[in-house]
């Protein structure tokens, strides 16, 4: 057997000030002993706390461990690398922290390292039924420690306070089925089946939906029981012949009126044909003016907001030039340099009297050059200004234009007036009924249009589902492929066949210690079961027999070091309770752990190790026993 992947506890130590408190171990199995109050339990906190246990605020202001001690100090071999771990929660900021060999790790990076050096994959696994809306939590470090470490007051269950579905994904991980049995492709193909399941009921509920309506906005009797596409090709092409025929009856009925107009009125007819042709021309020179004023309009908009930009520039250079002329007889004094006194006679008139460099004729001053600007942009603005009035004469022009065509097509309409009063009177009322139809034809076939590109969705529809049952369809394979090598029997053989190994070791020890029947577990993809002779093991069991079944099931996940594919780390931490069913178990705690010594004493499990905290232990051999005698007081 190769060498497996352990953890090794080596020494810890607790810091208060300049003290410490030191405990050493050895591989194997250590027992620690001692009264009431002398320290046990905390003692397996602190290497819970050492392996990664979350600190809380609460925690450091009440609980002894924190209160008396300020850090705590690990050295272990873990995976076959050595490791010091301290702890500081009384540093700032050190809280959720852990240091490892010198290096700050965040706490999650901490439990993440002892995954990786243990060989053990991280996998998300279902709570509860796989095809729920819940998503698939990841296993991490602290839930297997969960089963590693039994504190004192949890005595009920393989792993207090952790649902079944957890339970069963650590024990999968121990026996080293996990990746296979929740392989990221199981995740995929189930968030896959749920979308196909969630897609056909929108289907469902879309077709029904539409169903519904399409009954409320048509009485097409083509769809009377369900919506196809043929029917409604078959709806509209009907409705499509009546429009056809209601246009083609209401072109006769106005060829007929054309022709009793003309015949019972001539003038009438020829000239309301002219005013119409005149008012359409009215109208078309009406918008085409208006748009002319909209573009005036909009230019001389762009002008004034340059003529007011321009008129805040000839403000500033009007304030400059005053400034300018405010200064003009302030001299240069003192040199900048060396502060002594300048005078202007000290130099010719071609040179500057604070520099000495030759002045250039050819420049100009400053104010010429102020005066310069300032005269063009006035240049500037009076062409502007002139454009404006231009602009703004243009404008009117064009609204006197725009009045004299509204005045226009007034007088145009006032003079069509009566011959439309004469064409209405001579309306044939089957015209306006042609006319109504016509209307809801239209409507119907546009109502039927919308539900046509709407039955389309469900073609869509259809399609994403086919394009994910592929995906089902590669991803089940592989799921097959995957799982087709999981012998869940085996595994399930492993630990009970580990567990009933313990209860034989008890009955040989003390006669009679267990009577109850073998231990069975039946583990599956999903969940798992333990009975006890026939029945479940929580409740057929009482207390004693409780004890001796969660120490058994320990025994059966240390003895899985044994198989090369599993991964249990051969460390277990148990804290025995310090009464059970109102008895001492001082003279039980012997015969209990002989089984764990034996086992431990094999070869390939050198690197294991247990460390068992009871109040006597007395004469057990092949343990390494630490006594403890100082007593905790109560803060």
């Amino acid at each position: 057997m190769g060498e497996k992947k352990t953890i090794t506890i080596t020494d810890v130590v607790r810091h208060s000030g300049t003290e410490e408190d030191r405990i050493e171990f050895k591989p194997g199995v250590n027992t620690l002993v001692g009264l009431p109050n002398t320290g046990k339990s905390k003692w397996m906190e602190t290497i819970d706390f050492l392996l990664g246990d979350a600190i809380t605020a609460e925690q450091r202001e009440t609980d002894d461990i924190f209160v008396k001690f300020d850090s705590a100090r690990l050295t272990a071999t873990i995976g076959g690398d050595n490791y010091e771990v301290e702890r500081k929660w009384k540093e700032k900021g050190s809280l959720g922290k852990v240091f490892v060999n010198g290096q700050t790790l965040a706490l999650e990076e901490y439990q993440s390292l002892f995954l990786k050096q243990l060989g053990i994959a991280p996998f998300h696994y279902p709570q509860g039924n796989p095809y729920g809306p819940r998503s698939w939590p990841e296993l991490g470090w602290r839930s297997l420690v969960r089963h590693m470490y039994r504190r004192q007051r949890m005595w009920s269950d393989l792993a207090d306070k952790q649902p079944v579905s957890e339970q069963h994904a650590c024990l999968l991980q121990f026996l080293g089925i996990a990746e296979r049995t929740f392989s990221s492709d199981l995740e995929s193909l189930i968030d896959k089946q749920k979308q196909i399941t969630t897609m056909e009921a929108q289907r469902r509920n879309f077709i029904e939906t539409l169903q519904e309506i399409s009954r409320e906005l048509t009485d097409t009797e083509e769809l009377s029981v369900a919506l196809t596409p043929q029917s409604l090709s078959e709806a509209d092409d009907r409705l499509a012949k009546e429009e056809d025929q209601l246009r083609a009856d209401r072109a006769r009925l106005l060829a007929d009126l054309a022709t009793e107009v003309a015949a019972n009125s001539p003038a009438v007819s020829n000239g309301m044909e002219d005013l119409t042709e005149r008012l359409v021309s009215l109208e078309a020179e009406k918008e085409s003016g208006f748009a002319a004023l909209q573009r005036v309009l909009e230019r001389k908009g762009e002008l004034d907001e340059y003529r007011r930009v321009l008129s805040q520039e000839l403000k500033r250079l009007e304030r400059a030039v005053e400034a300018g002329n405010a200064f003009a007889d302030l001299k240069v004094t003192h040199c900048p340099a060396c502060d002594r006194d300048v005078h202007k006679s000290d130099s010719s008139a071609d040179q500057c009297y604070v520099c000495k460099q030759p002045l250039l004729s050819a420049t100009r001053s400053g104010a010429e050059r102020i005066q310069f600007e300032l005269e063009q942009l006035r240049s500037e603005a009076d062409e502007m200004d002139e454009l404006l009035s231009r602009l703004a004469t243009e404008i009117d022009a064009q609204q006197q234009r725009l009045e004299v065509l509204r005045e226009k097509i007034v007088h145009t309409q006032q003079l069509l007036r009566p011959a439309r009063m004469v064409a209405a009177a001579i309306l044939p009322p089957e015209l306006g009924i042609a006319d109504m139809s016509l209307g809801r034809l239209q409507e119907k076939r546009h109502q039927l249009e919308r539900i046509k590109s709407s039955l389309g969705r469900r073609e869509t529809l259809a399609k994403q589902i086919k394009d994910i049952q592929a995906e089902i369809d590669v991803l089940n394979n592989s799921v097959i492929h995957q799982t087709s090598g999981v012998d869940y029997q085996l595994v399930a053989d492993r630990l009970s066949d580990g567990m009933n190994t313990y209860l034989n070791k008890l009955n040989k020890a003390h006669k009679d210690a267990w009577v109850v029947g073998d231990v069975a577990f039946e583990i599956g993809d999903r969940t798992f079961k333990i009975r006890v002779g026939k029945a479940n093991w929580q409740t057929k069991l009482g207390g004693t027999l409780t004890l001796y079944f969660l120490l058994a099931y320990h025994y059966a996940l240390m003895d899985l070091v044994r198989f090369p594919e599993s991964h249990f780390p051969g460390l277990l931490l148990i804290d025995f309770p310090a009464e059970m069913e109102g008895a001492t178990i001082a003279d039980k705690e012997n015969f209990v752990i002989e089984p764990f010594i034996d086992l431990m004493a094999q070869d390939g499990m050198q690197n294991c190790q247990m460390i068992a905290a009871g109040s006597s232990f007395a004469g057990l051999e092949g343990a390494k026993r630490i006594s403890l005698s100082h007593i905790w007081k109560p803060l």
